[in-house]
């Protein structure tokens, strides 16, 4: 297996971390804002995984993208969407760890959670054809 074809597994199983990263993250923000529980030390440290993470999934497909035969390139709408996604999720903990309200804490990464998976389905479709 050459190196190539191991960042391209790679890249293909971090995608389902990171779809699980977000939709929990969805679902713990949602439960936040919409119950009002306080913005814990978990929500604070699931955003900076969730970022961490995706950042690790951008740089892997950075080097398949310079890696990959030309030819065989997606075009630009897939890393493009992919870069804002990681873009969503990051100014999602930025708004958050500034907002003096917990609810607004929770609601920043509520929205920055569901854009990112929409921009995440979005580039998955602009490369596969598919989402799956």
């Amino acid at each position: 297996m050459t190196g190539l074809e191991i960042l391209i597994k790679a890249h293909a199983g971090l995608r389902w971390v990171v779809l699980a990263l977000i939709i929990v993250g969805i679902a713990r923000a949602a439960w936040g804002w919409l119950g009002s529980p306080s913005y814990e030390k978990f929500d604070r440290v699931w955003g900076a995984v969730s970022s961490g993470v995706i950042d690790l999934q951008i740089l892997v497909g950075v080097l398949i993208f310079f890696l990959i035969d030309t030819a065989l390139r997606p075009s630009w709408w897939h890393p493009a969407l992919m870069l804002l996604a990681a873009v969503s999720v990051h100014g999602g903990a930025i708004v958050a760890r500034r907002a003096t309200e917990d609810r607004r804490k929770h609601y920043a990464h509520l929205l920055a959670y569901l854009v990112s998976l929409l921009l995440i389905l979005l580039g998955v479709y602009a490369v596969r054809g598919s989402l799956f």
